[in-house]
């Protein structure tokens, strides 16, 4: 996720994710990251959250998909792309 998202953008792009998380569901799917994603306790329609809170949901919820379609192998070289762009975001924050 960029800075270039406004809040409206991620919480909608929570609620498209959730609802795919929905229909994994409805067919029986389901993993530990759909279980931490029920652990951050926070919902699309929570729209007076913080855009970082949408932020992790919309993660949990991006690496639950990914397992459930079999793209594991994947997951851990996006998660450290992903940590390493967030990481050079919050850098260029701090020394603006």
């Amino acid at each position: 996720m960029s800075a270039q998202f406004g809040k409206e953008e991620i919480v909608h792009i929570h609620l498209l994710l959730f609802q795919i998380k929905k229909f994994f569901e409805t067919l029986g799917i389901e993993n530990e990251y759909f279980q931490e994603y029920e652990m951050l306790k926070i919902s699309p329609v929570q729209i007076f959250r913080q855009k970082v809170e949408h932020r992790e949901a919309i993660m949990k919820l991006c690496y639950g998909i990914m397992k459930a379609i079999g793209r594991e192998k994947e997951l851990d070289r996006i998660s450290y792309m992903i940590r390493g762009l967030m990481k050079e975001i919050e850098d260029l924050r701090k020394n603006t």
